[in-house]
């Protein structure tokens, strides 16, 4: 890993901790594994779930019981994975060409009902927190629907 900053460790550090709190409810600072991927998609680090799985949440939990991660082997692990990059969310492009091809008749939106069918039958499906948090950022309040373009301008926003 390359040599960060003492600013940059803080302020990642800080970042870290503020995501970790929103999952940490009863305040023991450890969480259940299967809340790992999420923690890590809000700092912007995107393994697959067989990442996840097979190589990261091992490191993470090498001595912990029954399925428990806690705080202080998640930062280590994750100050490591955000200095090096190494799982990077899709470029903007690819995440627009993902749901132009979902958007079949091209209204430039998909509704919240089609969206959260795909997210939690298809694949490593949503969880229902996971769920729960995409639609507060995605979703439009007015129309229920997910506007993929503003959310995209969203997310890049948030990523930076």
């Amino acid at each position: 890993m390359e040599t960060k900053s003492e600013k940059w460790i803080e302020e990642t550090e800080g970042r870290i901790r503020e995501a970790w709190d929103l999952f940490d409810k009863d305040k023991t600072d450890t969480v259940v594994q299967e809340e790992i991927g999420t923690i890590m998609r809000t700092l912007g680090v995107f393994p697959n779930e067989r990442q996840l799985v097979l190589e990261i949440l091992p490191d993470m939990q090498d001595d912990e019981p029954g399925g428990n991660v806690t705080f202080k082997k998640f930062e280590q692990k994750m100050l490591q994975l955000i200095a090096t990059k190494q799982f990077e969310p899709d470029s903007s492009e690819v995440l627009l060409q993902a749901f132009r091809a979902l958007d079949t008749e091209q209204n430039g939106y998909l509704s919240a009902e089609a969206l959260e069918t795909l997210l939690t039958s298809k694949g490593a499906g949503f969880r229902p927190k996971e769920l729960e948090q995409f639609f507060l950022v995605a979703k439009d309040p007015e129309t229920g629907n997910i506007f993929y373009e503003d959310y995209i301008a969203v997310l890049n926003k948030a990523l930076k």
